[in-house]
């Protein structure tokens, strides 16, 4: 994260030392976001079997000729409708926990997964913090997996490569391309844990939204056009019709099988010094989509995909609140990716995201207080809730997902 929310993009010119591994990768060792998530400890509960509407439960399927645990090495020969793109290993968990009701994420489980390895030797020299990744040093850019919701054919994709960890070259975006170009999906899903951004959604609320922003504080020179957007505060943006229906059975329905563990996670928190602004969830979480049901405010329904830490504040301290929505470190680099292919080739895609930290709100600064010292204090609070919210809001996200693919029926 940095202090200064406007100014231009200079030379990549990262931390002299930087997070190698983890949900953190890429960012630096000192940041207080990332020093406060990592000293909590995630709460996480097990699910109740859900009850999902006849024939559209997630179900497994072959991927075709290929064997679980095999590194694909060539191009896919199978398509896909629904490509989701899952990042941290908690939030794969929660996504998890949703589609098959088994959370685990450990070596066992990726080997009945399916590698994605091709064209890695082409790739890797773009590469940086192979070393510090397992499924790295083997060649694998991430995990695939194939099911079914209806007649809906999904393939999630658990990513070992990300825009802020593995360099100015952005690896990233090309092999995303590669594999949206293999599969052919029709929407491409991306999902996880975000940062609210205004004052009217709470921890465990999600949105649906098919507009993003970058908000960069480096350069790259491979990309340039991703500085420009940024610098101008271009909204990338597709228009995806949802059919809400089961959007709406989601919010009605699913949600509410997450309020136990947030209320786990408001207990952690909510006694601490500082945290009185901190809601508990004392209702189903929202669930927000562009154009139908938008979060209520000023804030446009944007995405805001930084490549540093960020965090909305009651005083708007880093200039977030005119650009979007929540604010994450991930989606729009993959939208920009889909905008640079054929038109043709292009599919739908849509941002599905949590709030695991809510706007924060903290007592008034002393006069002379430094810009990098509020935002610190700003990050440090945040990070806290964010290092223990982050499963059990990831729930809901991976509800809404399910309810956007089962409206594809």
């Amino acid at each position: 994260m940095s202090a200064t929310s406007h100014k231009i993009s200079q030379p990549f010119n990262p931390p002299k030392k930087v997070f190698t591994s983890g949900p953190f990768a890429g960012v630096d060792v000192h940041d207080t976001f990332a020093l406060a998530a990592m000293n909590e400890s995630p709460v996480t509960i097990n699910l109740a079997k859900i009850a999902w509407p006849d024939n559209l439960s997630p179900t497994p399927t072959a991927f075709g000729s290929y064997r679980p645990g095999e590194k694909i090495t060539s191009a896919l020969t199978q398509n896909a409708d629904v490509l989701v793109i899952l990042f941290t290993e908690l939030e794969i968990m929660a996504l998890l926990d949703v589609f098959t009701n088994n959370s685990e994420w450990t070596p066992a489980r990726q080997k009945t997964w399916y590698p994605y390895a091709h064209n890695f030797a082409e790739f890797k020299s773009k590469i940086e913090g192979i070393n510090d990744d397992d499924a790295l040093k083997e060649g694998i850019f991430g995990y695939l997996f194939p099911l079914t919701i209806g007649n809906t054919k999904v393939v999630l994709y658990k990513t070992e490569l990300h825009p802020k960890a593995n360099g100015p070259a952005l690896p990233f975006i090309p092999v995303i391309n590669q594999l949206i170009g293999e599969l052919a999906p029709k929407l491409v899903i991306s999902t996880g844990t975000a940062g609210a951004i205004g004052s009217r959604l709470n921890c465990g609320d999600v949105i649906v939204t098919d507009s993003a922003r970058l908000h960069l504080e480096n350069n790259y020179p491979s990309f340039p056009a991703l500085n420009k957007l940024s610098q101008q505060k271009t909204q990338l943006e597709n228009t995806v019709v949802v059919n809400d229906k089961y959007l709406q059975y989601a919010a009605q329905n699913f949600t509410k099988l997450s309020l136990p563990g947030l209320a786990q996670c408001y207990g952690e928190i909510a006694g601490r010094p500082g945290y009185s602004f901190l809601k508990k969830n004392t209702q189903a979480s929202g669930i927000y989509w562009k154009g139908v049901n938008p979060v209520p405010g000023p804030e446009p329904m944007d995405i805001v995909s930084a490549d540093y830490l960020t965090v909305d504040d009651t005083r708007d301290s880093e200039g977030l609140q005119h650009l979007g929505i929540m604010n994450d470190t991930d989606d729009a680099f993959v939208f920009y990716g889909i905008s640079t292919l054929p038109s043709d080739k292009q599919p739908k895609w849509l941002s599905v995201r949590n709030a695991s930290e809510p706007q924060i709100n903290v007592t008034p600064f002393p006069a002379g207080t430094s810009e990098t010292q509020i935002v610190d204090k700003l990050k440090s609070v945040a990070g806290a809730i964010y290092g223990v919210y982050q499963y059990c809001t990831t729930l809901n996200s991976a509800f809404a997902c399910w309810g956007v693919i089962a409206g594809m029926n």
